[in-house]
């Protein structure tokens, strides 16, 4: 009978099982069909590029994640390997992808109240090769069905490789928070060395960050690692890899970190766009991949910006003063620092922020920093809008006159402390003075003197709070006259949003600049989308002063300082302006510019105070060509449109050497060259002044002036097309009083004792005064006297 009833019990166990079998079977069929179906040839595929597209959708990048550095297993000490073993997978080396002890462990644990989880480092790897998680989402399947796929998948990677292979994919794919991918990388990122000097409570703050890589990180999180550390350092003293006394020694040493992480070896255009999505979409989203980025970059902007930039540069180290390092003669990999000639390019739609091209240094690879999010120089005479802007907003005009003389340096206190200030914002080797200028002419030659002059003259305190309204740094500047020069530092971002605001028309640019546009997905899901919303704007300056600062650099393209950078725009009738920049010893230039839709800032120059780039390397030369080979590129998108002036001015046409209202006779004459004859030219051009300030006197230099004692002043006539004879009176033409006291013209001519000559009749015939406002400006009247003799 007893035979009988365990006969019975064992056949009962026997059908059991092989049902158990046959429905087990039956119902991971399907999750073992799958498991068969991933290529084991790509198990070391480590990454999948995110595709960065400009805003046409042309593919202008890829963004892999590349704060990894992939070592062979012979570089990870074994103390990791125990480590890992410890605390992630016990019997490693004994199963065979599956660990049934450890699932019936975690079982028990987890019915008790734990959270113990039972994934091996085989399958922990099949799950990141091969993104199961995502697909498990994706299928909307439970976490038991996703295990089931790991679990046969772990087999067949068990079949294929070896256990060594199978630790050398792992420990080079697993994720260690922190953006660090890989062993070597968190061994740098976290304790600066290299794995194979790391040591045993470093190896387990690493292992413990497997399961939850940013809540346990010690960059993050310190306290959460060092609790975890010991707990991995307890199951190391549990599987016999280290003694009592030593887990005790362990557990008791404070966590020491030496961050000196692995740098993205892309560009800085590629940093800029890695930033903007991990603020969209968390650090972590671009590890996945195959993401389209698609972005406000124009793609033939951005090349031709960093083409021409790149060609500048070495033509800079062509010349013959030139004595820096230079960029061809650098290796990668050199303990020397790459000290060479450096340059940044930034474009934005100054009504959006959008950025259309941005170029923040020479080469990446072997200087990532980049200038245009972290560099500051100063301006030089890029800066020279900013004080004709407060000088203008103070009640100046651009026909105010300006002393244009030599100075002593002594008074700005640049460069040398002695001898005559120079006049490199010219941008010519020669410079010339010409006596007392209209601001208009000392702001299109970019004068150094005559501006030093005005700035004085506007004040520097309103200077400063006018630059500062701009947006540029000079709140703690120091009142002294070489701020004049643009001695202060600013960076890129501020010297191209401060220009935004002359074709804003005084309105402020954008404070915020925008990279991205929108991300999709693997699967062609927007997962991002940026708000377009406008963004906030303010009063910077008055629109009648932003358009007369604009006039005026307008001027510098068609003849000043910047004369010539016209001729190659492919923007025909370019209603824009720009300034060109360089610092008193030539060690920085600029060339900020815009038309009706952008604004593109170019620098070249040393990140470190090197001196000059070579004697005389102007602004001109070295960044005018890369801002015109830059708009040109952006034209086809970004052109056209012009730039018109605001109700607030009016035009009225002075005369350029008087500074005061033109009339017929504003002209000069210089002799030929070539044909000895006399020719003469128009001094008068349409000058802007704002409505209500217009109303000025006539020329005085070439329509009749005065003397020093305020008597009209003969000398001053320049009348060659009229037929005048002066007739010097020997008696006052007036007998007795005047009783209307009669005005005299203003051209009359005069004796040298200050009485009045008469002109022949005809000189007054030939007059047409039909279109002189308010009659020709006069003298004073005053009464002749009679003697009583």
């Amino acid at each position: 009978m007893r035979k009988g009833f365990w006969l019975t019990l064992i056949l009962l166990g026997i059908i059991g099982a092989v049902s158990g079998g046959i429905f087990a079977e039956a119902y991971t069929r399907d999750y073992r069909l799958r498991a068969g179906t991933y290529d084991l040839e790509r198990i070391n595929e480590l990454e999948e590029p995110s595709i960065i597209l400009d805003r046409n959708g042309k593919e202008i990048g890829r963004i892999f994640v590349q704060n990894r550095s992939v070592i062979p297993i012979e570089q990870v000490p074994e103390i990791f390997i125990k480590t890992l073993r410890a605390g992630e997978d016990s019997r490693f080396l004994t199963h065979h992808g599956v660990d049934y002890i450890g699932i019936v462990r975690a079982g028990i644990l987890n019915a008790q109240g734990g959270n113990q989880g039972a994934s091996t480092i085989t399958q922990q790897l099949a799950r990141n090769a091969y993104n199961l998680k995502e697909e498990a989402k994706q299928r909307k399947e439970t976490t038991i069905q996703r295990k089931l796929v790991e679990a046969f998948l772990a087999r067949r990677i068990e079949d294929r490789y070896t256990k060594e292979q199978i630790l050398n994919f792992y420990l080079n794919r697993i994720y260690f928070g922190s953006g660090f991918y890989g062993i070597r990388s968190a061994s740098l990122g976290y304790f600066g060395k290299e794995p194979m000097k790391l040591t045993t409570e470093e190896c387990a703050s690493l292992v413990t960050l497997i399961k939850n890589p940013n809540a346990r990180s010690p960059l993050n999180n310190p306290e959460v690692n060092r609790t975890g550390r010991n707990y991995v350092l307890g199951r190391m003293r549990e599987e016999g890899f280290i003694s009592s006394s030593e887990l005790a020694r362990l557990r008791a040493l404070p966590l020491r970190l030496n961050s000196q992480p692995l740098r993205r070896g892309t560009t800085h255009l590629y940093e800029r766009i890695a930033e903007a999505v991990g603020l969209a979409l968390g650090e972590d989203a671009l590890a996945s991949g195959k993401f389209k980025v698609h972005t406000t970059i124009l793609a033939e902007a951005q090349n031709a910006a960093q083409q021409a930039l790149l060609d500048s540069l070495e033509k800079a180290e062509a010349q013959p003063g030139y004595t820096h390092p230079k960029y061809r003669d650098y290796r990668k990999g050199s303990p020397k620092p790459a000290e060479y000639l450096q340059g940044a390019v930034l474009m934005i739609d100054h009504d959006t922020g959008e950025v259309l091209a941005h170029v923040g240094g020479r080469d990446y690879a072997q200087v990532p920093y980049d200038f245009i999010e972290l560099g500051k120089r100063p301006l030089g005479t890029a800066f020279f809008p900013y004080i004709y802007a407060a000088g203008l907003s103070g009640g100046q005009t651009p026909a105010s006159l300006v002393e244009d003389e030599p100075m002593d340096n002594r008074a700005v206190m640049v460069g040398g402390r002695e001898g005559i200030l120079g006049e490199w914002g010219m941008e010519v080797s020669s410079p010339v003075y010409e006596g007392k200028i209209p601001v208009r002419k000392a702001l299109e030659n970019s004068k150094i003197a005559a501006t030093v002059r005005f700035a004085g003259a506007t004040g520097l305190q309103r200077v400063v709070d006018t630059a500062v309204s701009f947006g540029l740094p000079l709140q703690k500047a120091e009142l002294l006259p070489r701020l004049a020069v643009g001695f202060e530092e600013v960076s890129m971002k501020q010297a191209v949003r401060a220009m935004t605001t002359f074709p804003r028309g005084g309105q402020s640019g954008p404070e915020k600049l925008v990279y991205l546009d929108r991300v999709e997905n693997s699967q062609g899901r927007v997962v991002y989308r940026r708000q377009r919303q406008p963004q906030p704007t303010r009063d910077v300056i008055d629109e009648a002063t932003a358009w007369q600062v604009h006039s005026m650099m307008v001027g510098s393209l068609f003849r000043g300082s910047s004369k010539g950078v016209l001729d190659g725009m492919l923007e025909k009738n370019f209603s824009g302006a720009g300034k060109s920049g360089t610092t008193h010893d030539f060690a920085d230039t600029w060339f900020i510019g815009y038309n009706k839709r952008v604004t593109c800032g170019v620098w070249t120059g040393f990140l470190g105070n090197d001196g000059a780039i070579y004697p005389g390397a102007f602004g001109r030369d070295l960044s005018m060509p890369v801002w015109q080979k830059t708009m040109n590129a952006a034209a086809p998108s970004f052109g056209g449109g012009q730039l018109t002036p605001p109700d607030s001015v009016v035009e009225v046409n002075v005369c350029t050497v008087s500074g005061e209202r033109a009339t017929q006779f504003c002209q000069q004459h210089e002799e030929n060259v070539n044909t000895g004859m006399i020719q003469s030219r128009s001094t008068a051009v349409g000058e802007y002044f704002r409505r209500g300030t217009e109303k000025l006197p006539f020329c005085s230099i070439h329509s009749g002036g005065t003397s020093e004692g305020g008597a009209p002043d003969i000398t001053a006539l320049n009348l060659p097309a009229l037929d005048a004879v002066p007739v010097r009176p020997k008696e006052p033409t007036l007998i007795g009083d005047d009783p209307y006291h009669t005005e005299v013209p203003s051209f009359a001519a005069t004796s040298a004792e200050g009485g009045f000559v008469r002109h022949r009749t005809n000189v007054l015939d030939s007059l047409d005064l039909t279109d002189i406002e308010d009659g020709i400006p006069l003298p004073r009247p005053r009464r002749l006297q009679i003697d009583d003799e």
